[in-house]
């Protein structure tokens, strides 16, 4: 809703007008105030305007008001009020960029609509509706106004930029190559465009044509780290390393400090099976956000034993402290990949005598808890995480189906479980705690609703057993079969798949 027009009153101090031109100087308000502006074309300047109401020139004032004092908002809304009852250009211009700069979506369509009318030959005019048209989302209507700037002007550059990005935001990516291809062929092509134009060419799996513009490209601009990143990045995605190597360290020449470069350098080389520089280049990752998983890296490459982990893990945490937790949380995965709980369970105490009542440490452990079946500690994690953080769903999740599962406390489980469902409802996981949740509670048609919506979205082992059963239990047991089976056909040793049928048939024995 816009804001209240000033409302002329009686006792309006017209000579505050004379102040406000001495304050504001003889510019658009001097032009409007004594008729000398353009209403509909530079033409009528010469002929006398009809003196302004004083409605309109209440908002002209307002308008002007605003816009010096930084109130880009106000501005154009007023200013457009005024430009829609006089008609003028200028008042529509002023409208229009301070909507802009005001992000006011609607005012900034209202206002380059009204300028675009008034001069439907000026490019600058159309080219503002055309952006309002994009962002309120109008891309049809755009692409139409665009159409008609390239028609006019094929050699216009902010409509041939916009004009592809609405045909990629619609992921019309055969379009945006035929329409990008006459640019981009030329023999120093722009390279705004022909970025657009390679996002296109991989987009269609044309990767060889994706290359050839990255190589023309680089032909024209040398020594541009970012292009040499692009083609250096486009090898590694077609698998070729070695070429690859060679444009990711040029860019590391031309920009050493560039965390991101040395985490994809460490990458290719392990592609090229030279882990001592993959370690190096990974080591030169210190900060952004490839420092964790350049970090994962290092530790897959050194695989410490585990008379050394303690000690490796806490050289990696003197060099990088503000990553504390992070590395702890590595530590203790280590030590399970290890086949070692007893000492992830040491190593979550251990971090959480220096950062007590974090949340992820008390969460990855009540996880592990409950991988050794150490149910009490689990709860106990899990009710500490719930009290600090009310709307964690994953912890809220795990504890309900936990108590579901064990098919006790169901009134407490259908409170944390439904809960989570509530600030999740599109996880699978919580969806399949639902349907187990109504299968304790004896619902097994609501179950049957659940776990069919969790299975088409996660296929995986643990809701086809849920599913399974509760096919079994309405007495469909080819159907029980079938789900289970479609599991059995890649693991034909799954463990819950084998339990789900074994407690099937020992509670619903007559089932068939």
């Amino acid at each position: 809703m816009g804001l209240p027009l000033l409302q002329l009153r009686d006792d309006w101090p017209w000579g505050y007008v004379g102040q406000l031109q001495a304050r504001l100087g003889f510019g658009l308000m001097a032009c409007l105030l004594l008729g000398a502006c353009a209403n509909k074309s530079a033409e009528v300047a010469t002929t006398p305007t009809t003196p302004l109401d004083k409605q309109s020139l209440v908002n002209i004032l307002a308008g002007e008001i605003s816009l010096h004092r930084g109130l880009n908002q106000q501005a154009s809304e007023y200013l457009l009020t005024s430009a829609k009852s006089t008609e003028n250009i200028s008042l529509a211009q002023r409208a229009t960029y301070a909507a802009q700069l005001g992000n006011q979506v609607d005012t900034y369509r209202q206002a380059s609509g009204t300028w675009a009318a008034l001069e439907p030959d000026n490019i600058v005019a159309q080219q503002h509706l055309a952006q309002s048209l994009v962002l309120n989302k109008e891309l049809v209507e755009a692409k139409v106004v665009l159409q008609k700037i390239l028609a006019a002007d094929p050699a216009y550059l902010p409509a041939q930029t916009l004009f592809a990005e609405v045909l990629l935001s619609t992921n019309a990516f055969e379009e945006t190559d035929q329409f990008l291809h006459n640019y981009t062929s030329q023999k120093q092509p722009n390279r705004v465009l022909a970025a657009m134009h390679i996002q296109a060419l991989e987009a269609l799996s044309d990767l060889d044509g994706a290359q050839a513009l990255l190589s023309s490209l680089i032909q024209n601009y040398p020594n541009d780290p970012e292009l040499e990143w692009s083609i250096g990045m486009l090898y590694m995605q077609i698998g070729d390393y070695d070429q690859a190597l060679t444009h990711l360290l040029k860019v590391a020449t031309l920009d050493p400090n560039n965390a991101q470069i040395h985490y994809y350098l460490g990458l290719n080389y392990q592609q090229l099976n030279q882990s001592s520089f993959a370690l190096k280049h990974f080591r030169m990752v210190t900060n952004g956000p490839h420092l964790m998983a350049s970090l994962i890296e290092q530790i897959a490459i050194a695989q410490p034993a585990t008379q050394h982990t303690n000690a490796y893990f806490d050289g990696l945490r003197k060099q990088h402290p503000l990553q504390g937790v992070q590395i702890y949380l590595l530590q203790a995965d280590y030590f399970t990949s290890l086949n070692e709980p007893a000492m992830a369970d040491t190593t979550y105490a251990e971090a959480l005598q220096t950062y007590p009542n974090n949340i992820p440490l008390l969460y990855s452990q009540a996880m592990l808890a409950s991988q050794q079946g150490a149910w009490d500690k689990m709860e106990s994690n899990l009710l500490q995480v719930i009290e600090l953080d009310p709307d964690h769903a994953d912890a809220l999740n795990a504890l309900g189906y936990t108590y579901a599962d064990h098919n006790n406390n169901l009134k407490m489980a259908a409170v944390y479980i439904k809960r989570a469902f509530q600030l999740k409802p599109n996880d699978p996981a919580i969806t399949d705690s639902m349907g187990w949740l109504a299968f304790r509670q004896g619902h097994y048609r609501l179950a049957r609703d659940y776990l069919q919506q969790a299975f088409a979205a996660m296929p995986d082992a643990e809701i086809a057993a849920h599913l399974g059963v509760v096919e079994w239990a309405l007495g469909n047991i080819d159907k029980a079969n079938q789900i289970w089976d479609s599991i059995l056909a890649n693991e034909p040793d799954n463990p819950l798949i084998k339990q789900a049928k074994l407690d099937a048939e020992k509670e619903f024995p007559h089932a068939d």
